[in-house]
């Protein structure tokens, strides 16, 4: 058994993740779930199942996702996912590679928390443990910050989203707002489970 972890790990990339920054501005939300039959174990499945997210979100005209699927359950306990979303003629696309972990899960409450993982370079020449992917899509930005989290109150009846991002590159300023950050995890609890704000 231990041989068989040994060799797990040693087969996984090495992964560097972007430190985290107390002073980046903070974005969220909290839902309440007004009832909703979610059991935390279902919560958690739901968002650790990437490549069955909803990608019909979208923000005057921009896709909010527009591909997102996982790259490697991490032996350590990370899910590594790659995102892409949308464009236009004014706007690029951004696309990132996070991994996702379970920091709390009991009967009460849940909580995933995600970081960016650390790439370098742009377009088609990303270098790290996951370029492949990105350099699939050359024309996008690879967001030079991104970290955030979801946590399931069950006895309290919220689900909370929470975001620090910057999206790199240039995006004129009507896209960098609540609506359009929390566009997507909200469109995902309205597919899911029926939960809405307000």
């Amino acid at each position: 058994m231990h041989l068989l972890m040994l060799s797990l790990a040693l087969a996984a990339p090495v992964m560097e993740l972007v430190r985290r920054d107390g002073k980046a501005k903070t974005m969220a939300t909290s839902v309440p779930t007004r009832g909703a039959a979610i059991t935390t174990r279902d919560f958690v499945a739901a968002i650790l199942d990437c490549d069955h997210y909803p990608l019909t979100a979208s923000v005057m005209g921009v896709k909010a996702l527009k591909t997102c699927r996982t790259l490697e359950k991490r032996p350590d306990g990370y899910i590594v996912i790659y995102q892409l979303t949308g464009g236009n003629a004014l706007v690029s696309s951004r696309h990132y590679v996070i991994a996702m972990k379970v920091v709390e899960e009991s009967d009460g409450k849940a909580r995933i928390d995600w970081d960016l993982v650390k790439h370098n370079g742009a377009g088609a020449q990303m270098t790290g443990p996951y370029a492949a992917a990105l350099n699939a899509n050359p024309d996008a930005v690879y967001t030079p910050y991104n970290t955030g989290g979801w946590v399931y109150d069950r006895p309290g009846g919220t689900i909370s989203y929470r975001v620090q991002s910057d999206p790199g590159g240039t995006l004129p300023g009507w896209l960098v707002n609540q609506d359009a950050v929390m566009a997507f995890p909200l469109d995902l609890l309205k597919t899911r489970w029926g939960v809405k704000p307000g």
